[in-house]
């Protein structure tokens, strides 16, 4: 709706178009002149500073002439609208189509992009229109606004449009990807073909990873999770997220497993693993150093031998080994912290033994200590204050074959004879 103002005689009549592009003046006639200076005290009330001339050009291009009780234009702009661009911030080329499915030669000729990136956005460049780029007021035009229906059609996966800005924005890292029909999107994750035959000692990623076959022999980090359809065999991993492994983990020692998420498998044999959170299995956990802060669970798995730490409920079918061979269990506070510490300052220890030190490398590794036991102290405080709320437990439904020495915070057991079932809780 338009917006008027009249003088106090109420005379005079200035209108205000909703569009900002006019205003049009009205003069009743009352047997006497109109008050020039009243006129120029409406135009300044309503903040009019532009389109003077451009009314005036319009009206001896009508032939409009100024008379009593008939509105003529006292300020106009001309806008010719423009249409809003889809510029993107990428090679569009290699991101049509893109599904993340590549090889590894592929993969180290792609460029990451950050969350938080900007990577496309609509624009209209107002100084290439015909006509006036400011309105009545004086105020630029804003860029033109953008059809929803297109919008929604170009928003994908892992990807915003920031309305205020006409911006679309990257909401993790990723690498682009634009469809047939133009939705532009963010593919969290790399599956790699031909990954048997690579050879590749090392693998890094700035995403997740999906490798299909066997792993072996291989140094693996990513900064989401991991996939994998086979098993894995002496290799070292870190990644950010959880990993996935189809069938076993083996001979991963040194250095191991470091997993941001949590872990499932069929079975870990022989293995040093720290994980943050839950592992789930089916078959056996042999031999190995676990140290899993969301606990361990397997409605079908047997743990035998070798030293688990959890910080949540363990729950088997069956305990020990039937040859004898002693296993140890305890659930404690934050093991996967103090493991990671402990083997941060193991390797603290031998930098600063080296022939050449590197100062660098130990400054950082003795952040992340600090960093370690920080995150211990606060993890500790958490437990105190929830403390009573959740009992935690250990949970065999089947067979516990000796020797087994069990551990809950400060209460410890033994197991010296074999027994059916065995369900201990924690203790005050």
């Amino acid at each position: 709706m338009s917006k008027i103002l009249t003088n106090a005689d109420g005379n005079i009549k200035l209108e205000l178009k909703d569009d900002r592009l006019s205003a049009w003046l009205t003069i009743t006639d009352t047997g006497r002149l109109a008050n020039e200076q009243e006129i120029l005290d409406l135009i300044d009330q309503a903040g009019i500073k532009t389109g003077f001339e451009e009314a005036a050009r319009y009206m001896r291009k009508r032939g409009i002439d100024k008379d009593f009780a008939t509105a003529f234009p006292i300020a106009m702009c001309e806008r010719n609208p423009g249409e809003a661009k889809l510029n993107y911030y990428f090679d569009l080329e290699s991101a049509r189509g893109f599904t993340g499915h590549v090889t590894l030669a592929e993969m180290n000729r792609l460029t990451c992009i950050e969350a938080g990136t900007v990577i496309a956005d609509y624009s209209s460049n107002i100084f290439d229109r015909q006509g006036s780029i400011y309105d009545i007021y004086g105020e630029m035009f804003r860029a033109e606004d953008v059809d929803q229906g297109a919008l929604e059609s170009a928003t994908g996966a892992n990807v915003r449009f920031d309305a205020g800005r006409n911006q679309f924005i990257a909401e993790c890292a990723g690498f682009p990807s634009v469809s047939d029909d133009g939705c532009i999107s963010i593919v969290d994750n790399l599956e790699i073909s031909g990954w048997t035959e690579s050879g590749a000692e090392d693998l890094r990623s700035p995403v997740g990873l999906t490798l299909d076959g066997d792993v072996a022999d291989t140094r693996i980090t990513a900064a989401g999770s991991i996939r994998i359809s086979g098993g894995v065999r002496n290799c070292g991993i870190y990644c950010q997220g959880d990993l996935v492994v189809g069938r076993e983990i083996v001979d991963c020692q040194q250095p191991g497993l470091e997993i941001a998420g949590g872990i499932s498998c069929a079975g870990i044999k022989d293995s040093r693993v720290l994980c943050q959170g839950k592992v789930a299995f089916s078959g056996q956990i042999v031999g190995s150093e676990i140290y899993a802060d969301g606990g361990l669970k397997s409605a079908t798995g047997i743990l035998s031998g070798g030293h688990l730490e959890s910080g949540g409920d363990i729950e088997v079918e069956k305990l020990g080994e039937p040859q004898g061979t002693p296993t140890e269990v305890e659930i404690t506070i934050s093991p996967y912290r103090k493991a990671l510490m402990m083997q941060m300052t193991k390797e603290l220890i031998h930098r600063k033994q080296a022939q050449q030190p590197s100062a660098k490398q130990v400054e950082l590794l003795n952040a992340r200590i600090r960093e370690c036991e920080q995150e211990l102290d606060r993890e500790l405080n958490e437990y105190l204050q929830q403390q009573g709320q959740n009992r935690l437990k250990l949970s065999v439904r089947q067979d516990v074959f000796p020797p087994v020495r069990i551990r809950i915070l400060k209460h410890e057991y033994t197991i010296t004879a074999h027994q059916k079932q065995l369900e201990i809780l924690e203790k005050d």
